[in-house]
């Protein structure tokens, strides 16, 4: 869908916020936040494409007003979201439980399980392993110095591909492999990888005249979003 994450050359949203010294989380509460959605990524019931999809069903006003306090809000309300969406809890259970966080019943709630240490280390170990992303798939319809065309689209549902480079020309920087495609993953129908690129584009293709013409902006783009743009 469109939404938030189409907003490169926009303006309007006021300076970009930036903390010198930036600590991991700045509350607690965004440590369990993010304990959390890995909690759901590791058991299945959540991925990162899917929970992409419903951050994004915030809408933009209250994406933008929220990343204003914490980006762990927009994480809090995917697992809200997916939770209900996935019949493990209702809307109902969901309303009340937030009713009792308000009244402030949970204020000095202790967790109620503890980890062994080692089998911490051994999950963040597993975590930093090395792997490649790469599956197998269809062989890469573009090269290196390609030039394509990004398909002018506006899809219902999760897209990778931003709005402010969909028909416009670019040029294949780099060629990934097939991954992922995210259209599928966040739909639940599986993985089914297509060749992955990285897009070169001018800054003055995408935002004409507003653009510096020594910018250059690469995004990451799977194939279905493009089609050949050679003379």
């Amino acid at each position: 869908m469109d939404g938030i994450h189409d907003t490169g050359g926009m303006d309007g949203y006021g300076p970009v916020q930036y903390q010198q010294d930036e600590p991991v989380f700045h509350y607690e509460w965004e440590g369990r936040v993010l304990s959390i959605l890995t909690w759901m990524h590791l058991k299945g019931i959540s991925w990162w494409d899917k929970s992409r999809f419903f951050r994004e069903m915030m809408g933009n006003e209250n994406y933008v007003n929220e990343i204003r306090n914490s980006y762990y809000t927009h994480w809090l309300s995917a697992a809200e979201r997916l939770l209900v969406s996935e019949r493990i809890i209702t809307e109902q259970e969901r309303l009340h439980r937030l009713e009792e966080i308000q009244a402030g019943l949970y204020r000095d709630r202790k967790p109620s399980k503890t980890f062994d240490p080692a089998e911490i280390d051994r999950a963040i170990e597993e975590m930093h392993e090395p792997r490649s992303l790469v599956l197998p798939g269809p062989e890469p319809s573009y090269q290196e110095g390609d030039r394509v065309l990004v398909k002018n689209m506006n899809p219902s549902g999760h897209t990778r591909c931003p709005k402010y480079v969909r028909n416009r020309v670019g040029e294949i920087a780099m060629s990934h492999g097939p991954q992922i495609y995210p259209e599928s993953s966040s739909a639940g129908l599986g993985a089914d990888p297509k060749p992955l690129y990285t897009v070169a584009f001018s800054a003055t293709e995408l935002w004409g005249d507003d653009g510096n013409p020594r910018d250059t902006i690469y995004v990451d783009l799977w194939e279905p979003y493009l089609t050949s743009a050679a003379a």
